[in-house]
């Protein structure tokens, strides 16, 4: 009776010491966090509403740097100050959460729900909220420095003195947002939609807003110097006192647009539409515009000293020249044809959606009648001179690479012997050099003959390149 006593006794302190440790274990793996009214949520639910297999306890200013807490259900979390560096909170519920003043730097929290979150003064630097909702979000004076926000929902969300330099907002919801005075240079907002956003005194400059959605947008004293603004919806937006120097316009609508006191010196309004915008007698400086530039009725541009630009110059700078020709050849292979759309399309002289070697001659035709001369441009110019001689030749011939890399952006361009506008510098653009070779100079006047030995010494040394390029391959 007393061994049975005893084993009974020895098996619950076994049993005892068993779950005691269990619960000891389970206390260790739990994972909680604490809420911004001070409760705390015990365990943490991933969506499906199971328990998160993250291990620990989130609080304001915990160092969490690296946690994995993908899909978390984190609502109301209260994690300001916190360390919260590379960690993974992609996918997670975040909304309403306490992030002011933590560092997420180089943090994934795309898909992530942030509706209504605090990040005032957070560190998002090189982080990736691609696809976030960050509707109502106040995040003023946070860093999202070169992060990623490319198709956020930011709607609604307050985002005043935020520094979001370099940061991909590529077809973000900012509709209606608040983005006073914020640093938006070099930010890429292409087919952002920022219908009735507050953009006054924020930095644009250099920013990519080609497509975007700016209509009733405020920009009072917006900084939009250098910035690409092609096909961008300005209509009723308020540019009062906006900086718009050398900002490109081409295809915007501005209908309906407070210009005065903006300065347009340098823009490029190629067939801009600025039907009944206001105050554009009131606008500063010289910008170019086009023919197929639409003015309000009753505007004097040349009284309002507005520079008349001709359709060959795609800079502008009211020129044409070797940088804007060189522009067709970056587009793609000019024999082949290159379908035009967005911003090339200007490139397009015959407007006929392709861009090809029809519209290198249309060029020339039109750069010389610009540049007041009484003849075309012809092949073999390449340095637009009105000759065709020797240093075209060494040109051509320092260039000469028949096989060519295929990648248009790396030439060659029409100053390195490239007259037909395809990947390479080759025999074909030689015979087009030789065949309008005039060291003299052409005008108006019949192309003189080139002597046979003149042309037949040229060929020589051509061949003699190949050769060297040959076995250099």
């Amino acid at each position: 009776m007393g061994s049975q006593l005893i084993s009974n006794a020895v098996r619950s302190f076994f049993l005892a010491t068993v779950l005691t440790g269990l619960l000891a274990g389970s206390d260790a793996e739990a994972a909680s966090y604490q809420k911004t009214d001070g409760t705390i949520i015990d365990p943490i639910l991933d969506k499906s509403g199971a328990a998160h297999s993250y291990s620990g306890h989130l609080e304001p200013d915990a160092d969490l740097a690296n946690a994995d807490l993908y899909g978390a259900v984190l609502t109301n979390a209260d994690l300001a100050g916190a360390n919260l560096w590379h960690v993974n909170l992609g996918n997670a519920n975040l909304a309403y959460a306490d992030l002011s003043d933590a560092d997420l730097s180089d943090a994934i929290l795309s898909d992530a729900d942030l509706y209504s979150a605090n990040l005032t003064a957070a560190r998002l630097f090189n982080a990736d909220l691609s696809d976030a909702i960050l509707y109502y979000a106040i995040l003023s004076g946070a860093n999202f420095g070169n992060a990623s926000l490319a198709g956020a929902d930011l709607s609604k969300a307050n985002l005043y003195y935020a520094d979001l330099h370099n940061t991909d907002l590529s077809n973000a919801n900012l509709y209606g947002a608040w983005l006073a005075n914020a640093d938006l240079s070099n930010a890429d907002l292409y087919g952002a939609d920022l219908y009735g956003a507050d953009l006054s005194d924020a930095n644009l400059a250099y920013a990519n807003l080609s497509n975007a959605n700016l209509y009733g947008a405020i920009l009072y004293g917006a900084d939009l110097s250098d910035a690409t603004l092609a096909y961008a919806d300005l209509s009723n937006a308020n540019l009062y006192g906006a900086i718009l120097r050398s900002a490109i316009l081409s295809y915007a609508d501005l209908s309906y647009a407070d210009l005065f006191n903006a300065d347009l010196t340098g823009a490029d309004l190629y067939s801009a539409n600025l039907t009944y915008a206001w105050g554009v007698e009131f606008s500063t400086g010289s910008p170019y515009y086009y023919p197929n530039t639409t003015l309000p009725a009753g505007f004097d541009p040349v009284a309002q000293g507005w520079i008349l630009a001709p359709y060959c110059d795609f800079t502008p700078d009211a020129a044409c020249d070797l940088t804007d020709i060189n522009q067709m050849y970056q587009a793609g292979n000019l024999v082949t044809g290159v379908t035009t759309s967005g911003s090339i399309g200007r490139l397009d002289l015959v407007d006929n959606n392709t861009l090809d070697a029809s519209d290198i001659t249309e060029w020339l035709a039109q750069a010389a009648t610009a540049n007041d001369h009484g003849s075309t441009y012809l092949r073999g110019d390449t340095e637009l001179d009105r000759d065709v001689d020797i240093t075209d030749f060494n040109a051509l011939a320092s260039h000469f690479d028949p096989t060519g890399d295929g990648d248009p952006q790396n030439g060659p361009l029409w100053n390195e012997g490239n007259f037909d506008g395809d990947n390479d510098t080759d025999i074909t653009d030689f015979n087009l050099l030789a065949a309008n070779f005039s060291p003299a100079g052409y005008a108006t006047s019949a192309i003189p003959e080139p002597t046979s030995l003149l042309l037949a010494s040229l060929a020589v040394v051509l061949v003699s390149v190949s050769c060297r390029l040959s076995k250099n391959g």
